[in-house]
């Protein structure tokens, strides 16, 4: 059975084998199909002429064109419609603003480490008329030297309308030292010219201004001036306080009086005396 399929088999090869060389055959043999004749090309368009250039005007001044009145250019817009607001609300009450405490200023530290200096003093050598000194610092009062005794003296009215008289100056201290008070005059005995006279300052040293309420000057009868006595209230805020005597009169020239200074307390109790000396000559 194998070998009646084998020769079935290539019996069929050999069919189909001689079969295609006929239909190639065949297929040559049939005529092509006539071609088409080629489309004939189309005409172009002619182009059209150009037109003729406009001749170009010379060129000429442009006249000045006015111009257009604002109102003319731009046109009003239509006012808008104004819609009535309602009415603003009453403004409410400021509130009272609150008193601010005033504040204690803290006053400024200074501090000075230098010898006590004073407007009066010369300090260093010549200056050359360009120097312009610096402003005076400020210094504490302790290190500042005490003025001189003619500028710390309150002018009275008296002592303008009536005519200077020369003065010679004596330094009573009043000094409280061990629960007493003390009155120390220097110079202790003074020499006056006739028409001279007497300038006591008073200094109160540690706290004698506190105990002392009152100084008495008295001179015994004839006094070399023309009062016999002299008192001199402690002051509150103006010291060194002074009492002058007025002139020495003629009539006490050649004279060496003794007068007699005594302190008094607020009860008009007497706590210290002292007893100078004035010669008139």
């Amino acid at each position: 059975m194998a070998k009646v399929e084998g020769k079935k088999t290539a019996a069929a090869a050999k069919k189909s084998a001689a079969k295609k060389p006929a239909a190639k055959k065949a297929a040559a043999k049939k005529p092509s199909p006539p071609k088409k004749a080629a489309a004939k090309p189309k005409a172009k368009a002619k182009p059209a002429p150009p037109r003729p250039k406009p001749a170009r005007p010379t060129p000429k001044a442009a006249p000045a064109v006015k111009a257009a009145p604002a109102k003319a250019v731009a046109a009003k817009p239509a006012p808008p419609k104004l819609v009535p607001r309602p009415p603003a609300p009453a403004p409410k009450p400021a509130p009272a603003a609150e008193e601010k405490k005033r504040t204690r200023r803290s006053r400024p530290k200074v501090m000075s480490s230098g010898p006590a200096t004073a407007a009066w003093f010369v300090q260093g050598g010549p200056k050359p008329s360009s120097f312009i000194p610096a402003p005076a610092r400020a210094e504490a009062p302790s290190l500042v030297a005490a003025p001189p005794a003619s500028s710390d003296r309150l002018v009275a009215e008296h002592e303008l309308t009536h005519f200077a008289v020369r003065t010679v100056p004596i330094r009573v201290d009043v000094e409280a030292a061990a629960g007493r008070v003390y009155l120390n005059i220097n110079p202790n005995e003074v020499t006056l010219k006739v028409g001279e006279g007497i300038e006591w300052d008073f200094r109160y040293l540690g706290g004698a201004d506190i105990i002392i309420d009152e100084l008495a000057i008295e001179f015994d009868k004839p006094s070399p001036f023309v009062q016999t006595a002299f008192r001199s209230r402690r002051p509150g805020a103006a010291r060194p306080h002074r009492q002058l005597s007025g002139g020495a009169q003629k009539a006490a020239a050649g004279k060496r009086v003794q007068y007699t200074i005594r302190a008094f307390n607020g009860f008009k109790m007497e706590l210290a005396t002292a007893r100078p000396w004035v010669t008139v000559t």
